[in-house]
């Protein structure tokens, strides 16, 4: 496996050498550069092409939230995972698709638990399972299967490979979950973005995403059109 190729943004210094002495007691990952000027940060990232960024919010100039719009601009943004002092910006951070969001001080165990999740078809989204109903058996619903989650009324259908079952908890705790692995096209429905095929307009004018695996259709609201066509542009 090829190891993760990181790079690190932080304009205090204490907090990028922390960040490295705790990447370097890990192991499959490689540390690319390092930046505290935010107005190289986008350069940089096309020139060292890195899998992931650890971005800092608050710093002069542009901070971490214009900086992350501007990352998903480019034609191969690099995940993010946002590293900050402060918890107040964990629901715009989540809003701009982060991976992860940690807060300082890291500790290591959070740190690796946010590696795990920055690629899709690692072993920790491959082993990972929804724990699901169908009438009164409860099983293990292979994350990987999944294709459309839509709630309804006080819980959470899942369409997969394998039919219908039912959710507890809400999309919310499912997107925060597993960041990255979903896209929301309406206040009520997920769709697992790898499968996605394309988005039309019905006879009806109603906008809808298509779905590998499955006949079901989400309709994409007003809200989400324009962050979701953006995604399709850069795949």
């Amino acid at each position: 496996m090829k190891p993760l190729k990181l790079f690190i943004v932080d304009d205090e210094p204490p907090a990028v050498e922390r960040m490295t002495s705790l990447l370097a007691d890990m192991p499959d990952v490689e540390i690319v550069g390092c930046e505290s000027r935010s107005d190289r940060v986008l350069e940089r990232c096309v020139e060292l092409a890195p899998d992931a960024i650890l971005l800092d919010i608050e710093m002069p100039g542009l901070d971490g939230m214009q900086l992350a719009t501007r990352i998903h601009d480019l034609k191969s943004p690099p995940q993010i995972i946002f590293v900050t002092a402060y918890e107040d910006y964990a629901v715009d951070a989540f809003g701009l698709e982060a991976v992860d969001y940690l807060v300082k001080p890291v500790r290591p165990g959070r740190l690796q638990q946010a590696l795990k999740r920055l690629q899709p078809e690692s072993a920790y989204l491959e082993s990972a399972h929804l724990a699901a109903r169908i009438g009164d058996r409860l099983i293990r619903l292979p994350l990987q299967s999944v294709r459309v989650l839509v709630a309804s009324d006080k819980c959470v259908i899942a369409h997969s490979l394998d039919g219908q079952s039912l959710l507890d908890g809400s999309l919310k705790q499912i997107e925060e979950q597993y960041p990255g692995h979903f896209v929301r096209v309406h206040r009520n429905a997920l769709v697992s973005r790898s499968h996605i095929r394309s988005v039309y307009r019905n006879s009806d004018g109603i906008e809808r995403v298509e779905i590998e695996g499955t006949d079901v259709q989400p309709e994409i609201s007003r809200r989400n059109r324009g962050e979701l066509k953006r995604w399709l542009k850069q795949s």
